[in-house]
């Protein structure tokens, strides 16, 4: 709100300094009117965009996050930031990511077994102790938040074709049903002549893995049917990625900048 404000002040002051010049130039009345009324206009219209986005915010912390969220990212943003640093990742999409897979709850549990903060699956879990030496994801927060953002640094890699928001996407859209589930979906895509490389083709796609769809698998596959299996888990994960980055850009706005200082973090959420 404090932000909101000096912004408006600013453009206030602006309005007046080019509203006295106006005064004092050649410029003949109706254009320096005109042009008055052209600055006011686009003035009325940032402000209006800052309010709407205000807007969005609060209705985003009031229906989006749990009660305790400030008290969460502040005992785990540490090790999110760490981590996602280390990874090339953006911390906030992270947040994102954790808010829809666990809405911040440590011993959040899924009725397919996925445990934690960032819901890694018990053979997902060994894979990773195996490949970055921790022992403990199922059960420590911490450890649970560095496994999910390792695992979605790899699933990021196999997809480096892809530009940096798809690659996000797809890479999201295999965190939550497995990069073979995307790696079909992509197969069709490219048979349908649609770009395999981006989301929207991969979500279009993603629907016609299922059995019903046999006729297409006998174009697509030689043995006639997709690689890696059938494919039903299709919503899921279409509303996994979409609902994720709708979180992720709003979390942007939120959290403008790119942060290091956790006590910085406690500023801006104190302003808001």
């Amino acid at each position: 709100m404090k932000c909101f404000k000096k912004h408006a002040a600013g453009l206030l002051l602006l309005l007046i300094l080019l509203a006295a010049s106006c005064q004092n130039s050649t410029v003949p009345p109706d254009t320096a009117i005109a042009e008055q009324d052209s600055l006011i206009a686009m003035i009325d219209q940032k402000i209006a965009e800052k309010e709407q986005q205000r807007a969005v915010i609060q209705r985003f912390r009031k229906r989006q996050l749990p009660r305790n969220f400030t008290n969460q990212l502040k005992k785990y943003f540490p090790v999110i930031r760490k981590y996602a640093k280390r990874y090339g990742l953006d911390w906030r999409l992270i947040i994102a990511q954790i808010l829809k897979e666990s809405h911040f709850k440590e011993s959040a549990l899924s009725n397919v077994g996925a445990r934690g903060l960032m819901q890694i699956m018990p053979r997902t879990a060994r894979e990773i102790t195996k490949e970055i030496d921790i022992a403990y994801i199922s059960k420590d927060p911490r450890e649970n938040i560095t496994a999910g953002i390792y695992y979605m640094y790899k699933q990021t890699q196999n997809f480096q074709g892809a530009d940096g928001e798809n690659r996000l996407k797809l890479a999201l859209a295999a965190y939550n049903s497995g990069s073979a589930r995307v790696y079909d979906a992509q197969d069709i895509a490219r048979y349908r002549q649609l770009n395999p490389n981006t989301w929207e083709a991969v979500k279009a796609c993603l629907p016609l893995l299922t059995e019903e769809q046999w006729q297409l698998h006998l174009e697509v596959w030689e043995l006639g049917k997709p690689r890696f299996g059938y494919f039903y888990g299709y919503e899921e994960t279409i509303d996994y990625v979409d609902d994720i980055m709708a979180k992720y850009h709003v979390l942007q706005h939120m959290y403008k900048v790119d942060l290091d200082d956790l006590a910085l973090l406690e500023q801006m959420n104190a302003t808001m």
